[in-house]
């Protein structure tokens, strides 16, 4: 017996979902994957319009029904929510506890460790990740060594306020830039690796080394400002992006190489727009190199560099990385642990891949809903009034204009001797 899952990504792009069979030994098989536009509603990873947000949401999860529909499945009324956004980091943090008499730490006291730190009250953040880095024991007491991973409270507060105005239920929250990190091999874990995520508006990096997660971190910096640079030389953004999709080469090449450069006509000259695009991804670099040194593993990383989401594709990035960040291996991958077509194999999709192979619980839609069957109103019967005659209504007339005369002629006496008193 096999169920089916699903999760959704919140990307500042576009919003993505998917849904994968689960069968019996715990493999995944990807059986739809449908995605909307986030432009107006998600800003860095954040919810800027509940509504909005919502009306997408739906739009998004009955596309992913009428998908699954056709393999004999209900619909899809839960999912995981993958989160990432412009506040989320990592915070070491190292519980302890007496041990018993027993001389290795139990699997309970490491379950009872773990949840000390996730219920740790910050103020203004919740804790989105726990990833454990191991345990050490001096005499009677142990001490755990967690990297939480922490965001503002309004990440989750929003994207939760949206759901549920969809009236899609939450099957689970997943911290994306730590669960990414399946993609990487034991050995880069164990050498020492940083991986980079590069999305529209958002990077985000992690450094791995003796299996420990050693650092976490969202910069508030990505690959839809290039297009915007692009942009101010009088072009609309859809143009901006196909033009920096198309031709142009983060690399910087010299000279050089100017023969090598494409000679067709272009909106802007491919010099200027290589220029364009070099000068703010080595910002972005920058940014990265800047982030590892001060985490104190300048140097020390000797798996190198993995790049993945949307912005990994682009020309020229991997030389760009190796110029300026001290690491010698750059390659770019996705997510390939789940069974499904080569051709959805694709950076951007890492983020939803790695979440959905960690999905467990069925998100059908089983129960049946029965509308409630209000009771008919009582019928009531008013009596019929027949209508009056020509002379009734004369009369009637008639008598409304005397009884008008009397009572003004009565309050005009109430209020002459109203005077006098």
């Amino acid at each position: 017996m096999r169920n089916l899952t699903a999760a959704i990504q919140f990307g500042s792009s576009r919003i993505c979902a998917a849904a994968a069979w689960v069968d019996d030994k715990g493999q995944h098989e990807v059986a739809a994957i449908e995605s909307v536009s986030s432009a107006g509603c998600i800003s860095h990873g954040c919810v800027v319009g509940i509504d909005d947000t919502a009306v997408r949401i739906k739009s998004l999860m009955q596309k992913l029904s009428n998908r699954v529909k056709s393999f004999g499945a209900n619909n899809l009324n839960t999912a995981y929510v993958g989160l990432c956004g412009i506040s989320m980091h990592s915070m070491e943090y190292q519980p302890t506890s007496l041990m018993g008499e027993e001389g290795m730490p139990s699997e309970e006291m490491v379950q009872h460790l773990a949840a000390k730190s996730l219920n740790l009250n910050i103020s203004g953040h919740d804790i989105l990740g726990l990833h454990n880095n191991g345990e050490t024991v001096d005499g009677q007491h142990i001490t755990a060594h967690h990297q939480l991973i922490v965001a503002e409270r309004r990440l989750k507060q929003g994207l939760q306020a949206a759901m549920e105005r969809a009236h899609i239920r939450i099957a689970g929250w997943m911290a994306t830039p730590l669960i990414e990190a399946d993609i990487l091999t034991p050995e880069e874990k164990e050498k020492g690796v940083l991986l980079v995520n590069l999305g529209a508006q958002l990077t985000s990096l992690s450094i791995w080394k003796d299996t420990q997660l050693k650092f976490l971190t969202v910069i508030p910096l990505g690959c839809h400002a290039v297009t915007r640079d692009i942009a101010t030389r009088g072009l609309r953004l859809e143009e901006a992006e196909e033009l920096k999709a198309s031709w142009s080469d983060a690399s910087r090449p010299s000279e050089d190489n100017s023969s090598s450069m494409p000679t067709v006509p272009t909106p802007i000259p491919i010099k200027d727009l290589n220029l364009i695009v070099a000068s703010r991804y080595e910002e972005i670099v920058a940014n990265i190199a800047s982030q590892v040194n001060q985490a104190g593993f300048k140097g020390q990383l000797e798996a190198g560099c993995v790049l993945t989401g949307g912005g990994s594709v682009q020309k020229g990035l991997t030389a760009l990385f190796s110029k300026r960040l001290d690491v010698t291996r750059i390659n770019t991958r996705s997510c390939n642990t789940l069974r499904y077509a080569s051709s959805e194999r694709k950076p951007y999709l890492t983020s939803l891949m790695t979440m959905l192979n960690l999905c467990q619980v069925s998100c059908e839609e089983t129960n049946t809903f029965v509308e409630e069957k209000k009771p008919a109103p009582i019928a009531t019967t008013t009596p019929v009034t027949p209508k009056p005659t020509m002379e009734e209504r004369k009369k009637e007339s008639k008598n409304d204009l005397f009884a008008g005369r009397r009572k003004s002629a009565a309050k005009s006496v109430r209020g002459f001797f109203g005077d006098l008193f």
